[in-house]
């Protein structure tokens, strides 16, 4: 996914997806991480943590009113819109316009990782309260939605600028995903356990293999700036 490229950006929070993604890319080149938060949200302490933790360079930029709204002119998706489709549109966009004119020549999204390895609240919920076969029903249900909507949004969103990489979603990744029972990856409280551990046997330093989830909507502040 990175072979031949000499600079690859990577949408950085600090958190576990994306800390996974820039560390197995930075064994086989240069990887710059890619943040936008809004002032005194999650990410501005996060994301810049995290990439000194991992010993790459941060390129962060400032998400203003001004900003956003500027961005979302451009905006054109071939279905209606919800808060969350523009949030995430703009934030992509203006991470991906920084990526680029930083010189990467593809940028790397951890979109997916959550919905196949079971990293939000509703699927902790959906395994105590119905079972296991309801969990991953609402789960697989996630992946397809994503597949089919979510990924056009993002593709479009980033495509403006530069060529976006999803590894997560590669059907290598997603058919693995799918195969791991709901229990392995929900464990005594801990969502995305499996991918926890996997991340300590890819090198991901410990601190950043236990970062609690937050969506990117909420974690960069977008999402209260484009309402």
């Amino acid at each position: 996914m990175v072979e031949g490229r000499s600079r690859v950006a990577v949408a950085f929070s600090g958190g576990l997806d994306s800390s996974i993604i820039a560390s197995c890319a930075k064994k086989r080149t240069g990887v710059v991480a890619c943040s936008a938060f809004a002032e005194g949200a999650l990410d501005s302490r996060t994301a810049s943590r995290g990439a000194a933790v991992l010993g790459i360079e941060l390129t962060a930029t400032k998400l203003t009113r001004e900003a956003v709204a500027s961005e979302l002119k451009e905006m054109v998706l071939p279905f209606q819109t919800s808060l969350m489709d523009r949030s995430l549109w703009c934030l992509y966009s203006i991470v991906s316009k920084s990526a680029a004119g930083g010189g990467a020549e593809v940028i790397m999204l951890g979109q997916l990782a959550d919905e196949l390895f079971g990293g939000y609240a509703k699927y902790q919920a959906a395994l105590t309260d119905a079972g296991e076969e309801a969990a991953a029903a609402v789960m697989n249900r996630d992946v397809r939605e994503y597949q089919t909507r979510g990924m056009a949004r993002d593709v479009n969103a980033c495509s403006r600028w530069l060529e976006p990489r999803f590894p997560f979603a590669e059907k290598e990744v997603v058919d693995l995903g799918r195969s791991i029972p709901v229990s392995f990856k929900i464990r005594e409280g801990i969502r995305k356990a499996v991918l926890r551990e996997a991340a300590v046997v890819l090198g991901v330093p410990g601190e950043l293999v236990d970062a609690p989830k937050k969506a990117a909507q909420y974690s960069s502040g977008i999402l209260r700036i484009v309402r």
